[in-house]
C-alpha cells in the first residue's frame, strides 16, 4: 500500500535517502544506516517506514542462518523509489534554491 500524503523531508530524510542511492541496488539494514548517517534509530526507522509506506524502499527479513546474532531487517531501494530519491535529493539540495526566496531572505 503506498501511501498518497506529502513527503516530509527532513534533515535525516535527506541523509537517509543519499545514503539509500549511493548503495546503488545492495541491500542494507537499519542500524548500518544508523552508523553510516551517524543518526538514531528512532530517526532512521522511521523514515525507513515512511519510505516503505510511498514504495520507495521494500524490506524483508535476512535469511543467512550461518551468521550470528539475530536476524537483520534489510532494506532495497525499489525501482519507483530509485528515481523518487533522486528527485527528492536534487529538489532539496542547496543548489535548487529558486532565485525568489533568495531575494527575499537577502531582503530580511
Amino acid at each position: 500500500m503506498k501511501k498518497k500524503e506529502p513527503v516530509r523531508v527532513t534533515k535525516p530524510t535527506l541523509k537517509i535517502a543519499n545514503y539509500l542511492t549511493s548503495l546503488k541496488g545492495v541491500s542494507t539494514w537499519g542500524l548500518q544506516i544508523c552508523a553510516e548517517t551517524n543518526l538514531g534509530s528512532g530517526s532512521v526507522y522511521s523514515v525507513l517506514d515512511r519510505f516503505e509506506g510511498y514504495g520507495w524502499v521494500e524490506s524483508y527479513w535476512e535469511e543467512d542462518n550461518s551468521r550470528r546474532g539475530a536476524r537483520r531487517r534489510l532494506y532495497k531501494v525499489t525501482p519507483l523509489g530509485k528515481t523518487a530519491l533522486k528527485q527528492l535529493i536534487a529538489e532539496h539540495s542547496p543548489v535548487h534554491v529558486p532565485a525568489e526566496k533568495l531575494k527575499k531572505a537577502q531582503a530580511l
